[in-house]
């Protein structure tokens, strides 16, 4: 083989080499996608479009939001997880999507720490126990004591058996040493109204749309808010963790991707994301949904989601014997 037939291969060795390399430090050369597992218009669908001009100016691409409602998110999960693992499919997922319901619904095949990678934190938002006026109570601790006094007499709603207020309020059922009767319903609308008419007594859930005007209002009675400390969203509500030690029951909305997505593509991701994230006028708008901006890197979410499934692994089990 002469010399020159030699350099001509050896450059072309090398230049297929850099080619992976290159096109990783190109990323994205077209519109990201993003999987919502939930329907168009709802509260995260509305955070995505808040986001969606910002990320796609800091990418250089568009983004383009995707609804694939149906079966309690796996739908989407499994369409996000079997896609590329290169950075142009990514998942919204909740608290329940990431830590409960992969694991109700085992016949689904998507378990979330193999088949997917954190990408950021977007949001949280608390929940707060309510209940209607008619339960005779003024606070939590008068609530547990009437509880207590009345077992399986006051029923509470939830979306459907084994959805994330389900499994949230069987952990505060027995932290506190409670038994409440569940009643499921199709969906967040039919809670509202069962509550709001007196079908049920009791919700613990995420406050959006109107329900803060019902609060205002004296529809509905606010008795706590699952976080550490007080809540901006829900001024003037008490933790429930004064009363209860450690009960939290926070819904961090974030982003994964398929797994074996390369780091540098999700650093890049995750930081348009977060700086979005810290502009005041969009994290005001988030507020008045019922949210609060909760930026964080992969790294953070992925220990947060390890976390997660172990708190609501015990529930989740119990449910699987009743």
């Amino acid at each position: 083989m002469n010399t020159a037939m030699t350099a001509l291969l050896a450059g072309a060795c090398a230049l297929a080499l850099a080619l992976p390399a290159s096109a990783q430090s190109a990323f994205p050369d077209k519109p990201v996608r993003i999987v919502v597992p939930f329907a168009a218009g709802g509260v995260t669908d509305a955070m995505l479009r808040l986001l969606q001009e910002p990320v796609g100016r800091s990418l250089g691409q568009p983004v383009i939001i995707d609804n694939r409602p149906g079966a309690a998110g796996m739908i989407a999960a499994r369409l996000a997880a079997d896609a590329a693992p290169d950075g142009y499919t990514v998942l919204v997922v909740n608290t329940g999507l990431i830590a409960i319901t992969p694991f109700v619904q085992k016949s689904a095949g998507i378990d979330p720490q193999r088949r997917f990678a954190p990408v950021a934190v977007l949001s949280s938002a608390p929940s707060v126990l309510l209940v209607h006026p008619s339960v005779p109570v003024a606070d939590l601790r008068q609530f547990l004591d009437y509880a207590k006094a009345n077992p399986g007499k006051l029923e509470y709603a939830v979306v459907g058996k084994g959805a994330y207020g389900d499994v949230a309020t069987s952990l505060f059922q027995k932290q506190a040493g409670v038994r409440m009767l569940p009643v499921p319903y199709q969906g967040n609308a039919q809670t509202t109204a069962a509550l709001l008419s007196g079908e049920v007594k009791v919700q613990l859930t995420i406050l959006s749309g109107p329900m803060n005007d019902y609060l205002k209002n004296g529809r509905i009675k606010a008795l706590g808010v699952a976080t550490a400390g007080p809540s901006a969203l829900v001024p003037g509500v008490p933790p429930i963790a004064d009363v209860l030690p450690g009960f939290d029951a926070v819904v961090y909305t974030g982003l994964v991707a398929p797994a074996r997505t390369p780091p540098a593509v999700l650093d890049k991701l995750g930081h348009a994301f977060t700086t979005a994230l810290s502009d005041p006028a969009l994290r005001k708008q988030l507020e008045a949904m019922g949210m609060e901006a909760a930026p964080l890197d992969g790294k953070a979410y992925g220990a947060r989601i390890v976390r997660e499934i172990g708190a609501f692994a015990p529930a989740i089990k119990e449910l699987e014997t009743e």
